[in-house]
């Protein structure tokens, strides 16, 4: 790798945070356009003196509108990218329902991500927390997931109010091996941008995998 040259007076730039730069647009957003109660209660969130309520893989997520900041329950900070993912959904412009279960390439403006999608979603999913179906339901069931009936191993995870998330792992056979496929409600279109419902999913493995919400302080495993 060549030398970086500095030259005289002219200083480094300084490091770029893009989670911050996006957290700190993402709450000039919401209080440019604060949502009413009625929205508010449409995405299951719940305002109260100055805080924005909101359950995340149930547990109680606090938006502080005064502080500019984002709290899991117990006052530590939430993770960015889930910090943003709830600054997002706040801001949804259309709340009506639509309860049908798609996958993500139902969605015309997700369709650029399939590839990526099998790769950092499906493909991790069957190499990590979905390798065996043992493995799947010991996470689900420690995260809280509801086991459904069907064909396959399925869980549902309510990730937001309004966003459940439902994985299905299937066995295969001596030709094809283990597969999976993720199902949405097809309103998440209207609540999170194309990009956070790639997101989304990758997030709710994180939390399979046993990595928090909330922000790792110093001293904390």
């Amino acid at each position: 790798m060549p030398e970086v040259r500095k030259e005289p007076g002219c200083p480094i730039p300084p490091k770029q945070q893009p989670y911050e730069i996006a957290f700190e647009m993402g709450f000039d957003a919401l209080l440019a356009r604060m949502p009413s109660a009625e929205k508010l209660e449409a995405l299951g969130a719940t305002p109260e003196s100055g805080v924005i309520k909101v359950l995340v893989l149930n547990r109680r997520v606090l938006v502080d509108t005064r502080d500019r900041e984002v709290y899991v329950e117990g006052r530590a900070g939430a993770r960015r990218a889930w910090a943003l993912l709830v600054l997002h959904y706040l801001r949804a412009e259309d709340v009506s329902p639509d309860a049908r279960e798609v996958s993500i390439g139902h969605f015309a403006d997700c369709r650029g991500y399939l590839t990526v999608f099998g790769n950092r979603i499906i493909g991790r999913f069957l190499a990590t927390v979905g390798r065996s179906p043992e493995r799947f339901i010991e996470l689900s069931e420690q995260l809280g997931g509801t086991r459904l009936s069907g064909p396959g191993t399925s869980y549902r995870f309510d990730v937001l109010p309004r966003v459940p998330i439902t994985i299905i792992r299937h066995e295969g056979d001596e030709e094809l091996g283990p597969g999976a496929n993720v199902i949405y409600r097809a309103d998440i279109e209207r609540l999170l941008p194309p990009e956070d419902r790639v997101v989304i999913a990758e997030l709710l493995l994180d939390a399979l995998s046993g990595k928090p919400i909330e922000e790792q302080v110093e001293g904390q495993l």
